[in-house]
């Protein structure tokens, strides 16, 4: 998952001028003109056919001038003009369009970012905490439990060690694999973006009877200037997840069965884990032989649960919710249909947790307002997608009900 930590109150899903400033007669200001206007006014020509402005400040942001009218420069090049005449005179250009007119949106200064900064050794420290909580999960998922591996340390018994080591690795690694490959993914893409991205937090979970981490995630700190940019960060995490994640699966049903029995899980009468239409087509191709699918996955190599987990958090993080990648991929997609997009995702997502009984969506649909179900606009918000982002977007959307589980774990009756 990628978070965005650059947007302002300049960036909300109204502009700065309309919700905090009163009203103005369109094609003039709420005062005499000054300056600053003056020379926005001449910045625009060409680029917008100005029908309206308002002026406004918002404290830590400053002066804020919002044009309305027909935008007469191209869609593709609009904003980098505005960018290469707003940015000397001291402002930055937003680019939206709201009922059927372009706004452009000029912001004093540049827009403040928060400082996040982390040394390299917390982002390691983490990963190797979150190694070890994922191997004492993954033993006690083939029947070693968790109080096994401290009593292992503290015998000091090195090859009683590295036999419980053999137990929770292949778990582990299959599952960090997968996670680290999908927020590399976000990282990757973004710096050939020029969004500035932290590495990757990973975040273990010394529970028992859990994963052994909530994921990971990255930080962005600089904005996602265009709907591509969007498009690019926020899918890249999810597909490149699915390229490890898929080949793991495939291989972990050809792998002999473990020895031993999650015996957290059954006694917490889980004894099936339901596996959506990609996975069974998975299944049916390299393991013919296989019956009861849903079992043999929970009961068979570690490697193979691990990896349908991996294909469960792909397809919750392709919830098109706020900043979920589904958040900046529909956005992408449908503009600020998508708010209405992510007001039904997360209806949906409380009733199966109240009406359906897994708990699990409630658990998401409250990530989702922490984030924030409507996904901001970015500054560019006119800029085309192009079309092969377009079909590459929805052949994602078909990917994203393919590996969609919506009661993944169940015993039946």
């Amino acid at each position: 998952m990628s978070l965005s930590e650059s947007f302002t109150n300049a960036s909300h899903t109204e502009s700065p001028a309309e919700s905090q400033a009163p009203p103005s007669t369109p094609g003039a200001v709420s005062a005499a003109p000054d300056a600053n206007l003056l020379k926005l006014r001449r910045a625009l020509d060409g680029v917008l056919e100005i029908a309206g402005e308002q002026r406004d400040y918002q404290q830590r942001v400053g002066q804020i001038y919002v044009f309305r009218g027909h935008l007469l420069a191209p869609r593709d090049t609009a904003y980098a003009t505005l960018t290469e005449r707003v940015k000397p005179l001291g402002f930055t250009p937003m680019l939206q369009q709201e009922r059927g007119e372009a706004v452009v949106i000029a912001i004093e200064g540049d827009l403040p970012q928060r400082r996040f900064n982390s040394p390299w050794w917390v982002h390691l420290g983490l990963l190797l905490a979150t190694i070890v909580t994922t191997t004492v999960m993954g033993a006690s998922i083939v029947g070693w439990p968790p109080s096994t591996f401290f009593d292992t340390i503290n015998a000091g018994n090195t090859r009683a060690l590295w036999d419980y080591l053999q137990k929770g690795l292949p778990f582990s690694l299959t599952l960090l694999a997968i996670l680290g490959t999908h927020e590399m993914g976000h990282y990757v893409a973004g710096r050939l973006h020029g969004v500035k991205v932290t590495l990757p937090f990973f975040i273990p979970l010394p529970v028992p009877n859990s994963l052994g981490t909530l994921g990971a995630v990255i930080f962005i700190k600089s904005p996602l200037l265009n709907r591509r940019a969007l498009f690019d960060v926020g899918l890249a995490g999810p597909l490149a997840g699915l390229v490890v994640a898929l080949p793991l699966y495939a291989l972990g049903l050809t792998l002999p069965q473990a020895v031993g029995l999650p015996m957290s899980w059954l006694s917490a009468n889980i004894t099936r884990v339901a596996n959506p239409p990609l996975l069974e087509g998975i299944a049916r191709v390299v393991a013919p032989e296989v019956g009861n699918l849903d079992r043999f996955v929970l009961h068979g190599h570690p490697m193979a649960l691990a990896a349908w987990f991996g294909v469960l958090l792909t397809a919750l993080n392709l919830l098109p919710l706020g900043q979920f990648d589904g958040g900046h991929v529909a956005y992408a997609l449908f503009g600020r249909r998508a708010w209405t997009l992510a007001m039904i995702t997360f209806t949906v997502l409380i009733m199966l947790g109240f009406v359906g009984g897994v708990f699990m969506w409630l658990i998401w649909a409250f990530m989702g307002l922490l984030t924030g179900l409507r996904h901001p606009p970015p500054h560019d918000d006119m800029q085309p997608l192009g079309m092969a982002r377009t079909v590459i977007g929805l052949a994602t959307v078909a990917i994203f009900f393919l590996i969609l589980a919506p009661v993944p774990f169940y015993a039946p009756t």
